[in-house]
């Protein structure tokens, strides 16, 4: 995620495992780092060292962790980039499409892009979405997916991994954290821009999940205010780049309570 580049590490066996497990996504690179992070056992758990807030702990080494991934995310974004910028927002490549998948938190964003990974597709984001201003194309991140115990009730394959512990998942703060590479060896799908958009709500969990056109400018509006950060300030430069890059996309709204539903409708519609 150029420029930043982000090390996390720990002299501690125990913890220098599990960050290479959880991180082992992340492409590697040989540029210096420029966000590190730590972890180190002490006499009540593990305390977590960040560059930018006081060390946090003694904690579980579950809840140390997911210390140092939100702090890490929030660094990532204060930081800034003169070519990029962030959204609060998911993504997938579904079949030949990209669609990129917007809601509040809460709506489900984590959930269906889980389905969407065992059912064979590649992730942008659960959460977080990275937009180039220059092109207008939109790329992968690679953090981790958050699913609680509800939505791995529906995904019994990662459920089976999790409870196994295998390489990539960890339990933290109620929730799992899923490294994508856990889900898929090839789980980056390739920049572009999104030849759809879906709009996720909480309240419209009601009845059959299935998928309905919406209005492609009212998705397009949407997607700029899901912005978390602005390229050196330019903010409307900002939105006016990312409208262009939308430009081509077809807006649908998910219904129902069943996410895998909603992914399979996604491919319907994808194949069509």
């Amino acid at each position: 995620m150029a420029p930043q580049v982000l090390e996390f590490a720990s002299e501690d066996p125990i913890a220098a495992r599990a960050l290479a497990a959880l991180y082992h996504a992340a492409p590697a690179t040989s540029e210096p780092p420029t966000l590190r992070y730590a972890l180190a056992r002490s006499a009540g758990g593990y305390v977590a060292t960040t560059p930018s807030r006081p060390p946090f702990g003694p904690a579980s080494l579950g809840d140390a962790l997911a210390f140092l991934e939100w702090r890490a995310t929030e660094d990532l974004l204060n930081a800034g980039s003169p070519d990029a910028v962030f959204l609060h927002a998911a993504g997938a490549q579904v079949g030949p499409r990209l669609v990129l998948i917007v809601g509040d938190s809460g709506a489900g964003k984590s959930t269906l892009v889980a389905h969407l990974m065992v059912r064979g597709h590649r992730m942008l984001g659960d959460d977080l979405v990275r937009f180039a201003t220059a092109d207008g194309t939109f790329t992968a991140v690679g953090r981790s997916v958050k699913l609680d115990a509800n939505a791995l009730s529906r995904l019994p394959l990662i459920a089976a991994k999790c409870a196994a512990g295998v390489v990539g998942t960890l339990l933290a703060a109620g929730c799992y954290y899923v490294s994508p590479a856990a889900i898929r060896r090839t789980w980056q799908a390739p920049a572009g821009r999104p030849r759809a958009v879906l709009l996720l709500d909480a309240a419209s969990r009601r009845g059959p999940g299935r998928i309905e056109r919406s209005s492609d400018g009212q998705a397009a509006v949407y997607v700029t205010q899901k912005v978390l950060t602005a390229a050196d300030g330019a903010g409307k430069d900002v939105t006016v780049r990312l409208l262009d890059g939308l430009a081509d996309v077809t807006a649908y709204r998910a219904r129902g309570g069943d996410p895998a539903a909603v992914a399979e409708a996604l491919e319907r519609e994808a194949a069509a």
